[in-house]
């Protein structure tokens, strides 16, 4: 059977992958389903493949008839359906950014749960203005830092479907000394990171120098969570930019947070005296 192939976008990847989850449940062949859906066989394909977008109508149509309208990932499936580019302001900036950069970003802006591991570098998410604008040009060559602040604002300023976000960082203590756009910008960042880690949804701990090492520490990464699915996407941040990992990384965070971070309380405290320190040298 003859299936033609195109890049696939990741919300119709995630669209797909669900619907052969409902399909596989229901234990129904690709031909069964088709009849019950009153489709093309090789179109199901398609779409369970991500390779083609079929309308918010006939998402919904399907799930009617395979019997799951009422179940909450029915919900989550129609709304893909509605989004197969991701958020509408990542559209002026498609000509700036890579395509696995762009993969990243629709894929956050679905996560209610962000679950962040850097080495040397804030968190996007927690990141100040001219923090961000410091490093961009050395992280995104190919963009201003008008252009790279104004694509974090938006990331920032999300609300995923109007739902919170809750944002779980840890850092390598590394992060908290390295004076990166200079002292002043460090001053305001980690003023910064003092201020979120009031709200009740940011967690914000420290892997100090003295933790155990061992190598899933030395790899930036993030893990992604949705709501009403019980998929997680990974990201890895390498040289190159970040890109989605061919694996699911929840683990090596779980090792990292059980094995060398820190509370949040005595994160904080980790914090206000890299702040205190920098201040009384260059404040």
């Amino acid at each position: 059977m003859s299936v033609e192939r195109r890049p696939r976008k990741v919300n119709m990847f995630r669209l797909g992958m669900y619907l052969q989850h409902t399909r596989e449940f229901l234990e129904l062949s690709y031909e069964q389903a088709a009849e019950r859906a009153g489709c093309d066989v090789e179109w199901l394909i398609r779409v369970e493949e991500g390779l083609d977008e079929p309308a918010p109508e006939r998402v919904r149509h399907i799930l009617e008839r395979y019997g799951v309208i009422g179940a909450r990932i029915a919900e989550v499936m129609i709304d893909l359906a509605y989004r197969p580019d991701g958020p509408s302001w990542l559209d002026q900036h498609a000509a700036d950014i890579s395509a696995n950069l762009r993969d990243v970003l629709v894929c956050e802006a679905e996560a209610t749960i962000v679950r962040s591991y850097r080495v040397r570098l804030i968190p996007e998410l927690l990141r100040t203005e001219e923090y961000e604008r410091r490093i961009a040009a050395d992280r995104y060559p190919r963009i201003s830092p008008d252009v790279a602040w104004d694509i974090l604002d938006h990331r920032q300023r999300l609300t995923p479907g109007g739902r919170s976000r809750r944002i779980d960082a840890m850092l390598d203590e590394a992060v908290l000394k390295i004076p990166v756009g200079g002292p002043q910008v460090m001053i305001g960042q980690l003023r910064h990171l003092l201020d979120v880690t009031d709200s009740p949804d940011i967690t914000l701990r420290v892997a100090p120098f003295d933790s155990p090492a061992f190598e899933e520490r030395a790899h930036d990464f993030d893990v992604f969570e949705f709501f009403s699915a019980a998929d997680r996407v990974s990201v890895a941040h390498i040289s190159l930019g970040a890109e989605l990992a061919p694996k699911d990384l929840l683990a090596v965070w779980e090792e990292i947070d059980e094995r060398a971070a820190l509370s949040p309380d005595e994160s904080r405290v980790m914090i206000e005296s890299a702040l205190a320190d920098f201040t009384a040298r260059h404040g």
